[in-house]
């Protein structure tokens, strides 16, 4: 039982919970800091003092934010490029117009979320919209490049 409680096991177990984390939340934040905790419990293998592991968790986490995490970014959300007819600060999003389906009801105060071409994406509306209905994409949320704003569909008579 005393293995486990061990500096270099206990970083690696923070480094797991930074991981499930990370999947969980968006942003690419805690990857990097589960990156430091690898290091960290590498240095406490190896032997370094909890000082010195504190500041080899820092020094790689906060390198790794501020060097990889917008080519990270990029790799992984792709970019947006702009029409030259679109004001500034509008993006081209060829989803706009698109039919989707709310799988986690949307409030005005709450995003949910939506199924569009099989994935799953936050959604923000004006107007209260229950799980299952369909919704139409209006662009981009304005605040988040990963949401969609939507609308209720036009329902057939």
């Amino acid at each position: 039982m005393g293995l486990l409680y061990t500096a270099h096991v206990l970083w690696f177990l923070a480094g797991v919970a930074f991981l499930l984390a990370e999947l969980a939340l968006p942003g690419f934040v805690l990857l990097f800091f589960a990156l430091g905790a690898f290091a960290a419990a590498v240095s406490a293998y190896a032997g370094l003092g909890l000082t010195g592991q504190f500041v080899v968790f820092l020094a790689v986490s906060l390198a790794g934010v501020g060097l990889l995490r917008r080519m990270f970014l990029r790799v992984f959300q792709g970019r947006v490029q702009a029409r030259a007819d679109d004001a500034p600060g509008q993006a081209d999003d060829d989803a706009a117009g698109k039919a989707a389906v709310v799988t986690r009801a949307i409030s005005p105060a709450v995003p949910g979320e939506i199924k569009f071409r099989g994935s799953f994406w936050r959604a923000e509306a004006a107007v209260d919209i229950g799980e299952g209905e369909n919704v139409v994409i209006l662009g981009q949320a304005k605040h988040d490049t990963g949401a969609y704003t939507v609308r209720p569909a036009e329902r057939e008579q």
